[in-house]
């Protein structure tokens, strides 16, 4: 009996995560063209009504613009692939699970309504919380050339950790700056915007709080290391990744690299 639940559920699970197979994830994850327009900061430069944001969201989506550096599918290794400096390892490695993971933290943050939108001014960046341990015993011995190398290790590490700092851009203070909008659902995205999630498929969601600030942003947590370059996330209808909305299919980038204004080269965000 045990082991026909254990192959119910793992079928169930598998069935539930069929929008990103292998076959799937390689005919949509093509590497950007040189003439194709992405996405930059200079879009967001200042704080949007929810409304407004909706809006930018749906003109983004709908858009040709899409994360610069984005995840790619190497047809000659087989292998997912995430844009990385040649001069720290080149180009990291990603397993499925990861994308399993991401996926599973977007729909249980639209689930539990701690996200309205996947993109810069919502649910667009993340931070990793590694395990002081493993980091003091294990991370800390990698070689600057081999960042990539790292990366590929923490992106496949149960025991790390990812914050999402949500509501970016989403404007939650009144004129002053120091009082919060009468809107129910405006108060609600600050109580609720550090969301973690494990490194896993199967991984639930905690909100994390930080009332010293007005803002609500945490950036530490007890017994783990902050790594701040994480990753950004962006939907497009092109998109190379499939998450489910009240069931609907949407899809999204992924990118090591910060958004910078149309000007300036890319860099990550330490």
């Amino acid at each position: 009996m045990k082991w026909l639940l254990l192959f119910f559920s793992t079928f169930l699970f598998c069935l539930a995560q069929a929008g990103n197979t292998e076959v799937e994830v390689s005919q949509r994850c093509q590497a950007p063209m040189p003439t194709e327009p992405g996405i930059f900061s200079s879009e967001f430069q200042r704080y949007f009504s929810f409304a407004e944001m909706m809006s930018k969201f749906t003109q983004i989506y709908k858009s040709p613009q899409r994360l610069p550096q984005r995840a790619y599918w190497d047809a000659k290794t087989k292998t997912l692939k995430l844009p990385f400096d040649k001069e720290l390892g080149g180009d990291v490695k990603i397993q499925n699970s990861f994308i399993q993971t991401i996926v599973r933290h977007i729909e249980k943050a639209f689930e539990l309504s701690y996200v309205d939108a996947v993109f810069f001014p919502d649910m667009g960046h993340s931070h990793l919380l590694v395990p002081e341990a493993i980091m003091n015993n294990y991370y800390e011995t990698y070689p600057t050339e081999k960042m990539s190398s790292m990366y590929e290790a923490l992106f496949s590490n149960t025991e790390v950790q990812i914050l999402y700092h949500t509501a970016e851009k989403m404007r939650m203070l009144d004129a002053s700056n120091t009082a919060l909008l009468p809107d129910e659902h405006i108060r609600w995205r600050h109580r609720t915007r550090n969301i973690v999630g494990q490194n896993s498929p199967q991984s639930h969601l905690e909100v994390l709080t930080d009332s010293s600030t007005t803002a609500n942003v945490v950036s530490e947590r007890k017994g783990f290391s902050w790594w701040g370059g994480g990753f950004n996330i962006s939907a497009n209808q092109n998109g190379c990744f499939e998450y489910k909305n009240r069931g609907k299919k949407y899809f999204f980038d992924l990118s090591l690299y910060d958004l910078v204004p149309e000007s300036d080269e890319n860099v990550i965000d330490q």
